[in-house]
């Protein structure tokens, strides 16, 4: 019996795509927010259901650490996640949720000499309204936020290394802490639909 699943379940999968929407996007505020580069992929699983998963890189320094002028937003991010849509896929209004983890390193950021630097893992939730051009274009626009938790260090500055220290000379080092943040939902993206 097990031996006969795994096949029937790839000849069911494999015949319920020929009909599914295939769509990929990318959010112009991520690209402003210091070049992170970002991609979405979307396949459309009914008419109010779509699967997407999605991934953003940063990887730049800028400044000068010398001149004390350094700041970064660095980060690796991986999502999966699922839109609803109350009137038809990939058109008007839909209403997201998602599990996301990220690995950070942000600092000098505001003129603040501080940096973090850590993992971030948790579940996010968002609305957003998907605008039509054309039968291949969208543009879509969407906010939203996720919480979870974070296992962290802070350093005194963007390069420096050196690990900030309590009043007790204790190291702030491999804490954690729960969070609620603004998420990659807040975008302003423009989305291809095969």
């Amino acid at each position: 019996m097990k031996r006969y699943l795994l096949p029937a379940l790839f000849l069911l999968l494999a015949s319920s795509l020929s009909a599914q929407v295939f769509s990929v996007s990318t959010n112009a505020l991520d690209w402003a927010n210091l070049g992170t580069v970002n991609a979405q992929a979307g396949l459309a699983l009914s008419q109010h259901l779509s699967l997407h998963a999605g991934a953003r890189y940063n990887n730049w320094n800028f400044g000068n650490a010398d001149k004390g002028t350094a700041f970064q937003n660095r980060a690796r991010t991986a999502y999966l996640g699922v839109r609803f849509w109350p009137w038809n896929v990939y058109s008007s209004w839909w209403f997201s949720a998602r599990a996301q983890v990220e690995e950070y390193n942000r600092g000098g950021l505001l003129r603040r000499p501080l940096t973090e630097e850590g993992v971030a893992g948790g579940v996010g939730l968002g609305v957003g309204y998907s605008r039509m051009l054309d039968r291949h274009w969208n543009l879509d626009f969407g906010v939203g936020g996720w919480f979870g938790n974070a296992l962290y260090t802070r350093y005194r500055c963007p390069r420096c290394g050196r690990i900030v220290t309590r009043e007790d000379g204790t190291q702030v080092r491999d804490l954690t802490r729960w969070f609620v943040l603004p998420s990659n939902e807040w975008q302003v993206s423009i989305t291809y639909i095969f």
